[in-house]
């Protein structure tokens, strides 16, 4: 298996489209698959016809994003086609939804859709996941439980959450040649050869741990039977920071919460803002009764995690690499800003130079820490190794 890439940074439908998809069919035509990433300023619609119209019959899925790239190259408008080439692989692609009414049952739906268009698993093949949530619409981490539950054991898990949390447009999600909302694209891929999963994140504990007494879905409203902006607020000023709400979202960028694993990982979740009543509103779902603590992270740490999950994911593969599709979260490049383009450099360096790197900025994150049960993370890098 080997991937070709495209990108275009045209603000124009049919001209990114046309772009893209020509500079990745230079090589052949013999593709099997493509995975289409964009930003989220085109018109979600119109980009989809234009992408089919270019790809004829290719089957091809994605999603919307904050930023999309290529390489070591970030495009902050634009569009990325990775096509997938080679005989010793099979895709298949469900859909399920709406993510807002049932997200678990989406994503159960999603998984059984992609893996029933596949054909018998031989015992030798391996299988990975793909899922991309519209991360905006209802509860993505019920999206992940619903798809490990349909998948069972066995499985190399990455994926993304499509949306902007700064922006809040609507996300897109792309299939069967159209874009929708409200929903969970999910591709299923079966390869004869290894294929790598790394996740990292590089943050670590700043506070002590403290119990989730009351939540609210994605928001923690207390801690220890206290209002949790003032549990937070008192773990920050034991070190010696000082914080207001008005400062919360900014100092919360480098303290994000994190959620004790067994394994001693800790799931990462963001930190949004503080409602009127003192609760802490964040991106993803802080569970009631879980413990978490307040974590920090230097900007260099930050950079060793890609690193990392490069390295994870190429030393799980054997031979020469195909390719590798990354799934970066969005506020790691708000933290990092020009220093971004480090990230993007860690990743390619462990992966190889000359291994096509493509990927996405995500608000959220799939993954399994230490190859346990999947979940839904913030703050974190995921990176997929394609066999070669």
């Amino acid at each position: 298996m080997w991937i070709q890439i495209g990108k275009s940074n045209s603000p124009d439908c049919e001209a990114a489209a046309h772009e893209a998809i020509q500079e990745a069919l230079r090589e052949g035509d013999d593709a099997r698959f493509a995975l289409v990433l964009c930003t989220d300023q085109y018109d979600a619609a119109s980009l989809a016809s234009a992408v089919q119209r270019e790809l004829g019959d290719i089957p091809w899925a994605g999603c919307s994003a904050a930023g999309v790239f290529a390489g070591a190259e970030l495009l902050l408008q634009g569009l990325v086609v990775a096509l997938f080439r080679g005989k010793d692989f099979q895709v298949g692609v469900g859909m399920g939804g709406p993510v807002s009414e049932a997200p678990r049952l989406a994503g159960r739906s999603a998984v059984a859709q992609a893996v029933g268009k596949l054909p018998p698993k031989p015992p030798e093949h391996r299988r990975a996941l793909i899922i991309l949530p519209d991360a905006l619409s209802g509860n993505p981490t019920e999206v992940v439980r619903g798809a490990q539950q349909e998948a069972g054991a066995g499985i190399g898990w990455v994926g993304g959450g499509a949306g902007n949390n700064l922006q809040l447009v609507k996300a897109a999600q792309f299939t069967e040649g159209q874009a929708y909302r409200d929903q969970v694209v999910v591709i299923a891929l079966d390869t004869l050869a290894p294929i790598g999963v790394g996740i990292q994140h590089g943050w670590h504990p700043y506070g002590p741990p403290t119990q989730v007494t009351k939540a609210r879905g994605a928001t923690a409203v207390e801690l220890e039977y206290e209002c949790a902006f003032e549990v937070y607020r008192r773990t920050a000023a034991s070190r010696g920071d000082v914080l207001d709400v008005k400062g919360f979202a900014r100092f919360a960028m480098t303290h994000p919460l994190g959620i004790p694993q067994a394994n001693g990982e800790f799931v990462i979740r963001d930190p949004l803002a503080v409602e009127p009543d003192g609760a802490v509103r964040c991106v993803a779902e802080v569970p009631d009764g879980s413990l978490v603590r307040v974590m920090e992270g230097e900007r260099a740490e930050l950079l060793d995690a890609a690193a990392r999950a490069a390295t994870l994911a190429r030393e799980a593969t054997s031979g020469a690499l195909g390719g590798a599709v990354v799934f970066d979260c969005i506020s790691r490049y708000h933290i990092l800003g020009e220093e971004f383009r480090d990230e993007l450099a860690r990743f390619q360096d462990a992966l190889g130079e000359d291994t096509p790197v493509v990927g996405c900025l995500t608000l959220g994150e799939v993954g399994a820490l230490g190859g346990g049960v999947p979940q839904f993370h913030n703050k974190t890098a995921v990176v997929l190794a394609l066999p070669g």
